[in-house]
């Protein structure tokens, strides 16, 4: 009898979805399910643009508008995970939803007479994604995907003269994204895993302040996660088996923003990262 070491493969092609590959067994099922869940404790870095008005250099009235770069704070989310395995391909599905606080001392508020006000405000974003994945093992430790993302993301605003939370804006993203994943022993069952993915991304943006044009835009998705794996348990025929890994995961979106004020284009990174568990088990 032939028997294959338990291994944990991750086609994580949007960050999401851990599926383990065999389980020790004589004869594999050609047809695994698997369900889990994601533990990510990670640090959010993104963005607050702001407007405001001055006196240009030739003495006349002018406008402009900041973008500051804001670090959030530091949450657990928890992402369910489901996935399929048939043969060589797999498919999975995955929803994660993430919340944190912006905080900046000076902030820019254009008030009615026209005038910047600086006070203090906090962004509270909440966002919610959405992954499909579908791929291809090229050899039992390497695989490759083609993963879809939708992601809806509120920010509420409230300033230091007007504490009461408001609707800022609520952004819509989808992207499509290519992945690789691969695996290999280190020592014993341990495996060492590492996946990536990258695609483009259409952004579209709905100000709450009907007075505001509601911009599209083109972006980008960068996701990488990496570290080791280990079964836990090793179930019966394939099935039963649980998997645990523990790695560093990352995820930015940057979007190809521009200034109307300015005419200029800008670059906006949103990035998500930390530490990451996964446990799965395979039915």
């Amino acid at each position: 009898m032939r028997v294959r070491k338990a291994r944990l493969v991750i086609p994580l092609v949007l960050g999401t979805l851990a599926c383990n590959a065999a389980q020790a067994q004589a004869t594999p099922s050609p047809t695994q399910f698997t369900i889990g869940a994601k533990v990510w404790h990670a640090s959010w870095l993104s963005y607050l643009p702001a407007p405001y008005t001055g006196i240009g250099a030739n003495g006349a009235p002018a406008a402009g508008d900041s973008v500051n770069a804001v670090e959030g704070d530091v949450r657990t989310s928890v992402l369910p995970l489901l996935g399929l395995r048939h043969g060589k391909f797999f498919a999975s599905v995955s929803y994660g939803r993430f919340k944190s606080d912006f905080q900046v001392n000076t902030s820019p508020v254009i008030t009615p007479a026209g005038q910047s006000l600086i006070t203090s405000r906090t962004d509270h974003f909440k966002r919610s994604e959405s992954d499909l994945n579908v791929g291809y093992f090229l050899t039992p430790e390497v695989g490759i995907a083609l993963g879809y993302k939708d992601a809806t993301e509120t920010r509420d605003t409230s300033l230091g003269i007007a504490p009461q939370p408001a609707r800022l804006v609520t952004t819509r993203a989808k992207g499509i994204l290519l992945g690789a994943t691969a695996n290999f022993a280190v020592y014993d069952k341990l495996r060492l895993y590492g996946q990536a993915a990258y695609g483009p991304a259409r952004i579209r943006l709905a100000f709450t302040d009907p007075t505001l044009a509601n911009p599209k835009a083109n972006g980008r998705y960068l996701i990488g996660e990496f570290g080791l794996s280990y079964p836990v348990f090793s179930g019966v025929g394939g099935h039963g088996g649980a998997t645990a890994a523990l790695g560093y995961r990352t995820q930015t979106i940057k979007t190809d923003g521009y200034s109307t004020v300015f005419q200029q284009g800008r670059d906006l990174r949103d990035v998500r990262d930390g530490l990451v568990l996964t446990l799965s088990v395979a039915l």
